[in-house]
């Protein structure tokens, strides 16, 4: 019996054995592992009423929130792909990103909302602009899309051969180049990695690496498979560091 290794096993697994654990902290919101195991369950059966269907692309372009950690479950559990965004690009980039992608859907944070405004309708393939945070005319509330969702949709057989990201360059020579990733490449990245950098549920890990960074070097899978806690750092700023490891009892970063 062979079973395809994709990293989505270890919400499952987490929701399962750690359900009233903690699993996500972000500012004064605090989640556990089921609660946040239900949003990306209920942002899949948005996505499903959006359109979204195996192999499409949906981008993202936030700093380090829940709603962007949400996305690495919520999208390739529909066996979609997710993007995940530069925000330290510029406009034009953000433009390249989502043509060359494909992407169907962008899942933006209220900072840059204004930015992506101004070139949106030079996103062809896009359909649907969601905005993770803030509000603003013509893009549609992440969290009222949510809140309307009863978190039922069909799962797809996925392969561990499917894409589950593709991870893009930041151009420093030419276009930004999108690197394929696998179900498997991320799985066998995780499990490696957690062979030389233990975690346990007693773990807490501090997000000052960018979630859109390699999918923050797969960190955002890993704490998961141990059922260790995320604690969302938006900016990257000392003081915000020092008072987040002493307040939150930070064991890693």
């Amino acid at each position: 019996m062979e079973t395809a290794l994709t990293p989505l096993d270890f919400l499952r697994r987490a929701r399962k054995i750690h359900g009233a654990r903690e699993a996500v902290v972000d500012g004064d919101l605090r989640l556990t592992y089921a609660e946040f195991a239900q949003r990306c369950d209920q942002w899949s059966a948005a996505l499903a009423k959006l359109g979204v269907k195996q192999g499409d692309r949906v981008a993202t372009l936030a700093p380090n929130t829940h709603q962007h950690l949400e996305q690495y479950y919520a999208v390739p559990q529909l066996g979609a792909v997710i993007v995940p965004m530069n925000y330290r690009l510029v406009a034009e980039d953000f433009v390249y990103l989502a043509n060359h992608s494909g992407t169907k859907v962008l899942c933006v944070h209220a900072d840059y909302l204004d930015t992506v405004d101004k070139v949106r309708d030079q996103m062809t393939t896009v359909e649907h602009f969601v905005a993770l945070e803030g509000r603003k005319t013509g893009w549609l509330d992440y969290e009222q899309l949510l809140a309307a969702s009863d978190g039922q949709f069909a799962r797809p057989d996925i392969d561990e051969g499917d894409l589950i990201s593709i991870n893009y360059t930041s151009g420093t020579t030419s276009r930004p180049k999108g690197v394929m990733i696998t179900h498997r490449n991320a799985w066998v990245n995780c499990v490696g990695t957690l062979a030389h950098v233990p975690l346990s549920p007693a773990d807490r890990f501090l997000w000052t690496l960018p979630m859109f960074h390699a999918n923050g070097w797969t960190y955002t899978w890993i704490g998961t498979a141990a059922a260790a806690t995320h604690v969302c750092l938006r900016q990257v700023e000392a003081a915000a560091i020092y008072r987040l490891v002493n307040a939150e009892r930070i064991t890693m970063l």
